[in-house]
């Protein structure tokens, strides 16, 4: 593989078509085309022209954060698409066309519009697919961002967006009611952090100073019953929230139920409602799906949720949602292709040359057949696992100079595996007792249920200095939201099979996001170790233009640099001075004011207007009275 020094190609439907536009639109500093609104146009000039602090520190927004919510600007008020048809007749990738250009793309859009089914070719495996649109009246938008690339402030600035320009732009079809989706209870958790309370909001700095009395935003996570009071409300749930009760055994087995629906629920108070039913009684609302690649099929519940609400919407209000975002680094149906409403790519080959991810690198030092038939897992994969832990060795004793404390992560072929490594990892100091964290996952890496709990806590604080866990070890890697930015070790022990249906980034991804606070010009790695089927799975990556390295000896893990206390003695401290600021006049009496032309702008004038002045006393500043004056000097008319 190579680098390539320019920004990455899209494998997408539209993204390459309308790049183009965004670019040129944000170049000619988002006036051309016009159509932008005075608040979205203040929105963008402040989150990317001014300077930000975090922890005074200056911060600045990735470029793929700022294309992402610039795209989603520009189709939705600028060019106005509303409906997924259109948008696929004015950005299509001519090659999804097949070699007929002129006479399939008539026939495709009609499909489209008409029976909101897009056929379509996808080029880089030549078959023909067919893909299900949002209807006509719901607008539906997916971005594609690496793992670790931060969707979820991509999401926060929608919300912002939509808030603001909800609230000061007439007849606005945004929203100041948000709902975001997980799909299950560790992503919730991970999304919990940043918007609970509405610390995103704050910390990254996205109300502009001059709105942020404006910005009235109740954010209610799943489980709370509190009421929202405020003008904007963001809800956050995982899903399983929002299903209703398909599973009731009484309502399933009674004919006349089914005939005539389930019965009432009991009263209860308003601050007892379920959730569903309190996001219902909104009249706007805005979905965001975090994990989007969940929500492919029409046929699957939690579109069906959205649809629900969608049509709720309609029937009380006479409009549906204001606007449906995917989120996702996978936005792939069930049969690989990606979603035809993807408007934005950041591909992880990109974020890898950004250097906002960290770079992958199989270590490949075990030079035999993978085992088959075995008792026990720590004995036929021992030398794989004493390979992984001496790495991990290696990076406990470097990254713990700067405080970092580095995990390694070990997946099992199943639960009997994953019990027998963790057995073997209690015989080793390191790894004793609370040092090593057991997660059984299904074959799908969905969590059971005994171990939820133990997942959620280690979900929100195993990246804290204080937190003990030095390992992790589960039958499947966790296939989203279980993101760990100190993971650099993963150990991959099981084969992969299309069954499992997980793609290389998810598993990968796990251990992608960055150690913070490392240093801006070290370029960090994950290092992958594991069986050949596993290096096999890996190299899937160079399919979406990822160059994975090999080697046998690992790169050095940088170098740490020091202050010298010795010479503190010449440190110089800069005094912070009060700014201050005077004006220079020159030349102002040379200056002859008879000169200037007279009335250049052919103005009237109103003489002796008559108005009415406020007495203040100069000391209190308080109101003690007003007088009618006259202005002698004429007021001009236009």
């Amino acid at each position: 593989y190579y680098i390539v020094p320019e920004r990455r190609p899209s494998k997408t439907l539209l993204v390459e078509q309308i790049r183009k536009e965004v670019d040129a639109w944000r170049d000619s500093g988002y006036t051309n085309p016009t159509g932008i609104s005075n608040t979205s146009l203040r929105l963008l000039e402040w989150w990317f022209d001014e300077t930000h602090y975090i922890n005074e520190k200056e911060f600045k927004f990735y470029f793929c954060q700022r294309e992402a919510i610039e795209t989603i600007i520009y189709l939705y008020e600028v060019k106005g698409i509303r409906d997924n048809a259109v948008l696929a007749e004015l950005y299509m990738d001519p090659q999804a066309y097949g070699d007929d250009l002129f006479t399939q793309r008539k026939k495709i859009i009609e499909t489209a519009k008409n029976e909101r089914i897009l056929v379509r070719r996808v080029p880089e495996t030549g078959q023909v697919a067919q893909q299900e649109l949002p209807p006509q009246d719901l607008t539906r938008y997916a971005v594609k961002m690496a793992t670790g690339s931060g969707k979820t402030i991509v999401m926060a600035l929608s919300a912002v967006w939509s808030y603001f320009h909800r609230k000061y732009e007439k007849d606005s079809p945004l929203s100041k009611t948000f709902l975001i989706i997980a799909p299950n209870v560790i992503v919730f958790e991970r999304l919990r952090l940043d918007f609970e309370n509405g610390t995103i909001f704050t910390k990254y700095s996205m109300l502009p100073p001059e709105w942020k009395h404006d910005w009235q935003m109740t954010c209610i996570m799943r489980g709370e019953s509190r009421k929202s009071s405020t003008e904007g409300t963001l809800y956050l749930t995982n899903i399983h929230q929002l299903y209703e009760d398909k599973n009731n055994n009484e309502y399933n087995s009674n004919p006349v139920q089914k005939l005539l629906g389930s019965p009432p629920k009991a009263e209860v108070g308003s601050w007892e409602e379920d959730l569903l039913e309190r996001i219902k009684k909104h009249n706007e609302l805005l979905i965001m799906n975090d994990e989007a690649h969940h929500v492919h099929d029409v046929d699957l519940e939690w579109y069906k949720v959205i649809m629900n609400l969608h049509e709720n919407l309609k029937q009380k209000h006479g409009k549906g949602l204001s606007l449906h975002l995917d989120f996702s680094a996978t936005p792939k149906d069930q049969n690989g292709t990606y979603f035809p409403w993807i408007v934005c790519d950041y591909p992880l080959a990109q974020a890898i040359e950004d250097r906002i991810v960290k770079a992958p690198l199989i270590v490949h030092q075990i030079d035999r057949a993978d085992p088959v038939k075995y008792s026990r897992a720590s004995v036929a994969y021992a030398d794989w696992i004493n390979t992984a832990i001496s790495r991990w060795k290696e990076h406990y004793d470097a990254y713990g100079k700067v405080k970092k404390k580095p995990v390694l992560f070990i997946m099992a072929e199943d639960t009997k595996d994953a019990d027998d490594i963790y057995e073997f990892l209690q015989t080793k100091e390191e790894f004793k007792e609370n040092h090593t964290l057991l997660i059984h996952t299904d074959k799908k890496g969905e969590i059971s249920k005994k171990d939820l709990e133990a997942s959620r806590k280690a979900a929100r604080s195993i990246d804290l200095p204080e937190n003990k866990i030095r390992a992790v070890v589960s039958v499947m890697m966790l296939r989203e939201g279980w993101d760990v930015q100190n993971v650099s070790v993963i150990l991959g022990l099981r084969p992969f099979t299309s069954k499992a249906n997980i793609l290389p980034e998810q598993a990968v991804g796990r251990g992608l996001r960055l150690m913070q606070d490392i240093g801006p010009d070290y370029i960090q790695i994950v290092e992958l170790i594991g069986t050949q089927a596993f290096e096999d799975f890996v190299r899937g990556l160079e399919v979406e233009g990822v160059g994975v390295g090999v080697t046998k000896t690992p790169p050095p893990l940088g170098i740490h640099v020091y202050p010298d206390r010795i010479k503190s003695i010449y440190d110089i401290e800069i005094p912070v001075l009060t700014p201050s600021h005077t004006r220079q006049f020159e030349g102002l009496s040379l200056f002859d004011i008879s000169n200037l032309p007279k009335n250049p702008m052919n103005l009237t004038t109103k003489e002796g207007m008559i108005t009415k002045v406020e007495l203040i006393e100069t000391v209190t500043q308080k109101k003690v009275g007003q007088k009618q004056v006259v202005i002698d000097t004429g007021i001009p008319e236009c």
